[in-house]
């Protein structure tokens, strides 16, 4: 009822004081922890529109995405049989794939300037989740003792410094009278189309930020995701062959995977939902706010009040689903 029927009205963001004293910038939003309103609905529009629809170069992002696939395969294969944890891997597929849509290229595995980057998102996302980070939202006033941030957020700040670096080699080769390579150089002929336009939330700011969203955002979730997956395939051989033969019967062995290939895979898809129902990664999602004062339930809750979601309750009820506290494609 709060997000889905009154969702206008509580998918605002409470403000999250850290960031302000990171060096983002007062104005600069991204996408993820943007308040709610003409920015947020400008950048989410271009995000999404450019992810579905922009060529990228010469390649989708189904393109992107199956090559991606064929080289992680390979890199399972070159373990040639022996015991491994695939979340490296995962890791670096999935961030391949985010700049391969950001910045129009993909990096080798062992490329030292990748496996720097894949550490700092990940050391950014624990100190994102940690809980000094939790008490600096908390009380605030302690941000203002200089260096502070610096000290607590290290990992964040190491990322955004790379993020900065890869934005200006971008620059540096970027040729504004051919079309966009990849998301960054669509932004930037955005963010010059709105010189001079104050209501715009296309600035270099923001550039950085929907960017890094992007790579910390998508990264984590999208392979602990995968991680799952291959955990539940492991513990379910049962269902592993179902998939199989399914695949088996609609791809076959000889052609990459194909989007339009869900169609034709009723089981496969089911178990990919379940494995998000069941894997349940982000049990409470991400803080929204109400923009108005509204009813949920009965209940009033005044505008500006944080809410905070336990999607767990929906993912794993027990009135909705058969068996809610196990892996059952069948839901």
């Amino acid at each position: 009822e709060a997000l889905v029927h009154r969702g206008e009205d509580t998918s605002d963001r409470p403000p999250a004081v850290v960031y302000e004293h990171l060096g983002y910038g007062p104005h600069a939003e991204g996408v993820i922890l943007a308040r709610y309103g003409r920015a947020w609905r400008e950048q989410r529009r271009f995000s999404l529109s450019t992810l579905r629809n922009f060529g990228l170069g010469k390649k989708s992002l189904e393109q992107w995405v199956t090559e991606e696939a064929s080289y992680l395969c390979a890199a399972f294969d070159d373990q040639a049989g022996r015991p491994f944890s695939p979340d490296a891997l995962l890791n670096k597929a999935v961030t391949n794939v985010i700049a391969s849509l950001t910045f129009g290229r993909r990096f080798e595995y062992k490329d030292p300037l990748f496996l720097k980057l894949l550490d700092l998102t990940e050391e950014g996302v624990k100190e994102e989740s940690g809980f000094l980070r939790q008490v600096l939202e908390a009380i605030p006033v302690f941000l203002h003792i200089p260096g502070v941030a610096a000290k607590v957020f290290p990992g964040q700040r190491a990322f955004m410094a790379q993020v900065d670096e890869l934005l200006a080699e971008h620059r540096m080769t970027r040729d504004p009278t051919q079309p966009p390579r990849d998301l960054t150089d669509a932004f930037l002929d955005e963010v010059a189309k709105a010189k001079g336009s104050p209501e715009s939330s296309f600035s270099d700011d923001n550039l950085r930020l929907v960017v890094a969203d992007l790579f910390t955002a998508g990264m984590v979730t999208t392979s602990t995701t995968l991680a799952w997956a291959l955990l539940l395939m492991i513990l379910h051989p049962d269902v592993q062959r179902r998939v199989q033969q399914e695949v088996d019967e609609v791809i076959g062995q000889a052609r990459r995977p194909e989007m339009g290939d869900q169609a034709h895979m009723p089981f496969t898809m089911a178990v990919v939902h379940e494995v998000q129902r069941f894997g349940d990664i982000i049990p409470l999602g991400l803080s929204h706010m109400t923009s108005r004062d509204i009813e949920v339930q009965g209940f009033l809750i005044p505008k500006g009040t944080t809410l905070i979601t336990n999607l767990s309750s929906v993912l794993k009820d027990e009135t909705v689903w058969k068996k809610p506290f196990r892996f059952h494609p069948e839901h």
